[in-house]
């Protein structure tokens, strides 16, 4: 076995909320060493956002868009860090921020590689040493140091520590449980540990015949006694195995722990801007102006062709029928149909496929107000392995900006 490494703080962890507690605690007289288990830091900001990295959201500072057992939890650590000081942190690093759609806020780069660079530089300018290739297999607490071993059995001696190892989604790029089973192992209750963000699948098999069809749709999350509980609209996306889209996945989140108890209708209006009344006003216009249609024609320009032919058929109307034949009975069965389809989910597609892990290290064994660990004095968490999880759209990085830099904070002059 090696000589032993002291160093002052370990970072256990090399994502969003790693680098930036590495950042914020690091002074001149610090030793901080980040231990990353892969090749290179910050993979799952590189590969998210489709490349271009939604940094946050003009939003952010609402807990509305957080979620854990502690809402008050989540505000004390959101304010301690807001929107605002998050775009200044960023602008003095160099990165300029554009607003998109539903207040996202992406670099102008549109490059994700550019967040990952800036916090690197950062991190060289304040003297943090990175371990790259490095996987802490445990941490044990050693009266008031903590002794970290690697997978080649060399042992670092630290004052403190912060672990920012994230959750089980994104195997590809780092997901592991290695953080949550240190953590469990140093006396930490952990929530059951669920996909995020994620795809649902469906029993339907005719959605295989709209595989690829995107729309814009309003979804409603129904519980088992018919109460919605949820709602979003935006891309709703078919596929072989389900539905998937910004709508699905934001909504997933409220979906997945709901499954346990078995299958979750979603319902469905196709035309997210118009209710069953409105609807059946439009179609009686359309038909009027051409009454020779067949009833699947009637919707060229209104919906896909694919959607189309296939809620038709499985809602049993005649799309070859001449609407001019369609009585108001008929026409107000067609538009319920199409404004309240019901499509059941079963399950998520899975831990691979999710953007965040639902769960972690319980809220009520961390000091809000530094995130330091109740039951392990020295011990620090932030980012995923927190069970706090935000919506889609940039608040789970905002969530590891804000945690991460109190994390750091908290540390920086003790």
């Amino acid at each position: 076995m090696e000589q032993l490494r002291h160093i002052d703080i370990a970072v256990v962890g090399g994502g969003a909320a790693g680098m930036v507690s590495a950042i914020a605690a690091a002074n001149n007289r610090k030793r901080v060493v980040v231990f990353e288990k892969g090749p290179k830091l910050g993979r799952k900001i590189l590969i998210s956002g489709n490349g271009r990295c939604n940094v946050t959201n003009i939003d952010a500072d609402s807990i509305d868009h957080y979620h854990s057992t502690d809402s008050d939890f989540i505000q004390g650590v959101i304010q301690k860090f807001s929107l605002d000081e998050t775009i200044s942190f960023f602008a003095d690093l160099g990165i300029e921020l554009v607003k998109e759609k539903r207040g996202r806020l992406f670099p102008r780069s549109n490059q994700a590689h550019s967040i990952v660079e800036v916090l690197k530089d950062r991190l060289k300018q304040q003297n943090v040493e990175i371990i790259l290739n490095c996987t802490i297999k445990s941490v044990e607490k050693d009266r008031d140091k903590f002794l970290l071993k690697n997978d080649e059995k060399r042992l670092f001696v630290a004052k403190n520590v912060i672990l920012a190892s994230g959750g089980i989604t994104a195997e590809k790029v780092g997901g592991n449980k290695s953080g949550i089973e240190i953590a469990s192992e140093l006396g930490h209750d952990i929530s059951t540990l669920l996909p995020g963000l994620v795809p649902l699948k469906s029993p339907l098999r005719y959605l295989k015949r709209m595989r690829g069809v995107k729309t814009v749709a309003l979804v409603k999350v129904k519980s088992a006694k018919g109460k919605k509980t949820a709602e979003d609209c935006d891309d709703l996306f078919f596929a072989d195995y389900g539905v998937s889209g910004f709508t699905i996945l934001n909504l997933s989140a409220q979906i997945v722990p709901m499954l346990k108890n078995g299958n979750v209708q979603l319902e469905v209006n196709f035309f997210p801007d118009k209710t069953s009344r409105e609807l059946f006003d439009i179609l009686r216009k359309r038909w009027a102006c051409n009454p020779h249609r067949t009833l699947e024609e009637s919707f060229l320009g209104l919906l896909n062709s694919k959607l189309t032919e296939v809620l038709i058929e499985e809602s049993g109307f005649d799309g070859d029928k001449i609407v001019g034949e369609i009585d108001d009975k008929e026409c107000k069965n067609i538009c319920n149909s199409l404004t309240k389809w019901n499509i059941p989910v079963n399950e998520p597609r899975g831990v691979d496929y999710a953007e965040v892990m639902i769960g972690g290290v319980r809220t009520h064994s961390i000091n809000p107000q530094t995130l330091e660990s109740y039951v392990c004095p020295g011990l620090y968490f932030c980012g995923e392995i927190i069970d706090v999880h935000g919506d889609l759209g940039g608040y789970n990085f905002q969530w590891a900006w804000a945690s991460g830099t109190l994390a750091g904070k908290s540390l920086h002059c003790i």
